[in-house]
């Protein structure tokens, strides 16, 4: 039996007034509530075609060959809408964002991830169709021809495909716990047969002659931020590590590191951050106790330290502009204008790091001492830094004292 729509809205009203008949403020906004999800509701589907049966009063409507049942039209308004608004209907693109929020407040994830988060949600899913979908309606098939998408031109390179992977995966399991879904379907996927950016190729980090090029344009350069970067391409430091080195670090031609610069910014619930603060901490990436060790310094490198010490005499930190610690961002700022005055393509500080290291084992320092010298772990991170890479493109030696 077709209803009247404006009768069914009228009697729910009616029935929703408290038994004494005055109507409070909190009534009001019920009700108010209410009439906004019918409003909202007749921009998706028509109401009119509600049907209500004869033998027990619920209300029904087929909307897409699917029907959706409410022992009322109250109910049936408020199933309507939990269906095309609430949280079955949710997005990839509803969910990042509260699932970032749920990371920063229910688990030990620091600000620096939560940023990357942000990062490589813009780079790869961002504006794409399937992040529009609601995710009840995703399946292992649509993932699939979606990285089959992204990873076609080879423009990805395992470990960012696997850390923008990280974001979905974690969607996923919040959208579990939250009753949304029941399963994870990038589980079914053999990841295998999507084309991957080969590791390190050479395109990715500086060549030999690149880096005797950028040297060679920064040797008579005697700005704070040229001979930082002068003295990074001599030592295997990771750039947190760098900024924080101290005099006092420095005896008998070794540098001790031990500890680090960390930069961090506090993610708001708006998802912005607040200013960028720095701190000084004596652990070092991965918190092990491989990170802290000594490190040769070559002549090369005390040279370019006995330059360091004229321009920052008194600083307590070797690598100080204006009296404060180099930053991450000023350092990278200044390393790119740097390369395009050289001609050289720009990579950030972390390459250097692979280029030393590839430059030492070129040179014939043992693996182990290697690792001992970059702070890993486990070996296999080490052999990672120059096993796949095309840097040296002749058989001799190079040397750190140029």
């Amino acid at each position: 039996m077709k209803i009247n729509t404006k009768e069914c809205a009228l009697n729910y009203l009616l029935h929703s007034l408290p038994y004494d008949g005055k109507i409070s403020l909190s009534d009001i906004a019920e009700l108010q509530k209410f009439m906004t999800k019918e409003n909202k509701l007749k921009e998706v589907c028509d109401l009119t075609r509600i049907k209500q049966r004869t033998d027990d009063g619920r209300c029904y409507i087929y909307i897409n060959r699917k029907q959706f049942i409410g022992s009322d039209y109250a109910d049936l308004i408020n199933r309507l809408y939990q269906h095309f608004y609430g949280i079955l209907s949710y997005t990839l693109t509803d969910l990042f964002p509260k699932w970032l929020l749920w990371r920063r407040d229910n688990t030990k994830v620091s600000n620096k991830t939560l940023k990357e988060y942000m990062f490589l949600w813009n780079a790869l899913y961002k504006d794409t169709a399937i992040v529009t979908i609601p995710i009840t309606k995703l399946n292992t098939k649509s993932f699939i021809q979606f990285f089959r998408t992204i990873t076609k031109e080879g423009s990805l390179s395992r470990k960012r495909f696997n850390d923008g992977k990280s974001i979905l995966n974690g969607i996923y399991y919040y959208s579990i716990e939250q009753g949304i879904v029941e399963s994870n379907p990038l589980n079914n996927i053999n990841y295998r047969i999507f084309n991957y950016k080969p590791i390190n190729d050479v395109k990715n980090i500086y060549s030999l002659e690149e880096r005797e090029k950028l040297l060679k344009h920064l040797s008579d350069n005697n700005d704070i931020y040229s001979l930082a970067i002068q003295f990074d391409f001599h030592i295997i430091a990771r750039i947190g590590e760098l900024k924080s080195l101290k005099w006092s670090d420095i005896s008998n031609n070794i540098i001790r590191i031990q500890t680090q610069l960390l930069e961090d910014q506090t993610m708001n619930d708006d998802l912005s951050f607040n200013a960028r603060t720095h701190q000084n901490v004596e652990h070092i990436k991965g918190n092990t106790s491989h990170g802290f060790r000594n490190i040769p310094l070559t002549p090369s490198a005390i040279a370019i330290l006995n330059r360091i010490r004229e321009v920052n005499p008194d600083g307590q930190y070797i690598l100080m502009h204006d009296g404060k610690q180099l930053t991450t961002v000023t350092f990278n700022r200044h390393l790119k204008k740097f390369c395009n005055e050289a001609g050289i393509p720009y990579r950030s500080s972390h390459k250097i790091r692979f280029t030393v290291a590839s430059v030492l084992h070129k040179n014939g320092v043992p693996d182990t001492i290697l690792q001992e010298w970059l702070g890993h772990t486990q070996l296999s991170m080490t052999l990672h830094y120059y096993g796949k890479q095309v840097l040296m493109k002749s058989n001799k030696l190079v040397s750190l004292q140029i």
